[in-house]
This record gives C-alpha cells, sequence and structure tokens, in this order.
C-alpha cells in the first residue's frame, strides 16, 4: 500500500534519522577538544583602561560570559555578523553593501519559523490560542478567499532570491555545491506544493488532520482516510521527510552547530589574562595524544615512533630535529 509507505512509514523513518543524526553530530561536536583561545570578533578588545569600548564593541567583542550570551542572542535571531556582510571589488577600489542578502534570509527563515507554528493545528486538538493568533495575523490578506498568508509569499521571494544568487552570481556560483541546490530544491518542492494545496488544489483537510494526529500519537488511521488524501500532499510530505532526514548531514545543521562554534562561544579575554595550552603544561617537552591521555616525550622517543613518515618529510626538503 504506497499510501501507508508515503504517510506512516516514511515519516517515522524521518524522524528516526533526524533524532539520531542530531544528537551524534552535538555529541561529536562537544567532545571536540578546544585547547586554544580563537574568538573571531569585530570591535575594540577590552584591555587597558583608557581604551574606550562603545556598545557595539560589548556585544561584537564581548569580554565576559554575559557578553558572549548577548552576542549569541544577536547572532542567532537577528544574524548579525550577516548584516554586516559587505563586498569588496578590488578592481574598483569600491565597497559595495550587500544587505540584501541579510534581509532575504531573514525573511526566509522566520518566515518558515511562522509556517511551522502555523502547521501546529493539524497536530493539535483543541487548537492552541496562540497558533490561532498567529495565523489570523499571517493572514492580514482577508479580502481574498481563501485568506493569503504573507509569509507564504515572503518565503516563495526569498527562495527565489537566495537560489537565484548561487545560479546567476559568478563567484556564488562557483562556490555551491551539490548539496546545496539539493536543499533549495527541497524548500522550493515543499513550498510550491504547499502553495497550490492552499488556493489551486482542494484536499481534504479532515483526512490530512486525521494523519498528523496519528502520527504523533501512534494511532495510525485507517486505509479510507490514506487513501482519501490527494496525492499532492504525498509529495509535500515526501520532500519534507527527506528534508528532514537530510538535516544531520547537511549545512542546516548550523542551527545547532552555532552553539560549539568555538569563534562565536567564546569571550575574547587574551589582553585581560593569560592563556596557557592545558594539553601541554611542560612545553619544553613534545606530547602525543593517545585515548584522551597525555603523554610527554623527549624528541628521541618522539623521532622512533614516526621515523619513516619524518624521514619522507626530509627527504622533501624540509628541516626535521628537535629544538635546542
Amino acid at each position: 500500500m504506497i499510501e501507508y509507505f508515503f504517510g506512516v512509514v516514511l515519516p517515522y523513518a524521518a524522524f528516526v534519522i533526524f533524532l539520531i543524526g542530531t544528537i551524534y553530530r552535538i555529541v561529536s561536536w562537544a567532545r571536540c577538544a578546544v585547547p586554544l583561545k580563537i574568538p573571531v570578533t569585530a570591535g575594540q578588545q577590552a584591555s587597558l583602561p583608557f581604551l574606550r569600548r562603545t556598545i557595539y564593541d560589548r556585544i561584537d567583542n564581548p569580554s565576559s560570559k554575559l557578553g558572549v550570551v548577548v552576542r549569541m542572542f544577536f547572532e542567532v535571531f537577528l544574524m548579525r555578523s550577516l548584516f554586516r556582510n559587505i563586498r569588496f571589488y578590488y578592481e574598483k577600489f569600491e565597497i559595495v553593501d550587500t544587505r540584501w542578502l541579510w534581509f532575504f534570509a531573514m525573511a526566509f527563515h522566520y518566515s518558515l519559523l511562522i509556517i511551522l507554528i502555523r502547521h501546529l493545528r493539524f497536530f493539535t486538538n483543541p487548537i492552541p490560542d496562540f497558533v490561532k493568533l498567529v495565523d489570523w495575523i499571517d493572514g492580514v490578506m482577508k479580502f481574498w478567499v481563501p485568506p493569503i498568508y504573507i509569509t507564504g509569499v515572503l518565503a516563495l521571494a526569498s527562495l527565489a532570491f537566495l537560489w537565484g544568487r548561487r545560479i546567476f552570481l559568478a563567484k556564488e556560483r562557483s562556490a555551491s555545491l551539490p548539496s546545496d541546490h539539493f536543499v533549495l530544491l527541497l524548500f522550493a518542492i515543499i513550498l510550491i506544493s504547499g502553495t497550490l494545496m492552499r488556493y489551486i488544489v482542494k484536499i481534504d483537510l479532515t483526512n490530512v488532520k486525521a494523519l498528523a494526529l496519528g502520527l504523533v500519537t501512534f494511532n495510525i488511521p485507517s486505509y479510507e482516510v490514506l487513501h482519501g488524501i490527494h496525492w499532492l500532499f504525498y509529495v509535500h510530505l515526501t520532500a519534507v521527510c527527506v528534508l528532514v532526514a537530510y538535516i544531520p548531514f547537511s549545512k542546516l545543521m548550523h542551527f545547532a552547530g552555532i552553539f560549539f562554534s568555538v569563534t562565536r562561544n567564546m569571550p575574547n579575554d587574551n589582553r585581560m589574562r593569560r592563556h596557557i595550552n592545558p594539553w601541554d603544561p611542560n612545553p619544553e617537552k613534545p606530547i602525543l595524544v593517545r585515548e584522551g591521555l597525555v603523554v610527554h616525550m623527549d624528541y628521541n622517543k618522539y623521532y622512533e615512533m614516526y621515523k619513516d613518515q619524518l624521514d619522507e618529510i626530509a627527504e622533501k626538503g624540509y628541516k626535521v630535529g628537535g629544538e635546542g
């Protein structure tokens, strides 16, 4: 039964893959050692008392954990670093403001967020009041029947801009991978099929909600319910499932990875206190990390362990030898 596969098996499989993949990526990031202090920031760094720092310096270049929290807030919810995006043309010696990228990125992300909130009406019974409120505010163009959702228009326009720049701009096109276009294609299928079901192709929303409630309550509806849903909905649902399953293996994991970015989650206090690499308390001797343990050794022992590799490097013209 093809409806059962696309309506039940595929959503559950996608969710399991997403859950396991996300946990694996987060755990692997959390286990990565960070022996160096390497924040990447802008603005005046905190150092001598007479060097004045503005409020922008304290946000962009924080020297405390509270400042890092504020900076991360602006990064996550307002994409502050992207707002400073500019393009420099060396031939013309000209700086061009390219904040259109920030605008469309913000519009795309927040449109998707509101669309997800609106879709909660299919997974809840009764529908929460805040979902009804978001749905009412989003559908301000009520002179149409059915009302036009602002986020639907913004999401499609933003997607067209973000995908168009990867196709028509030379630098963006050369830096784009097939995986980037694959993700944008999935978003296009999801948004276009959803728009068609909203305004053109009428589907039985009663059966759709019965399926959605059945999935979240593990009470699968009957074959008649699954068979009574229009095929375009299964196209929409399949694209969503593929996207959800692909998230842990794609750049879309930046929604969690930003919190593990060592260039962003560290206070920049290099001029306020000295940082010593915890892996190397005795810098006069090389170290070797084995199974999480730090093993100190002299150079002769190190050379004996990696004699073949070091000799091969030396043959290529590099100097190999102990210090001192």
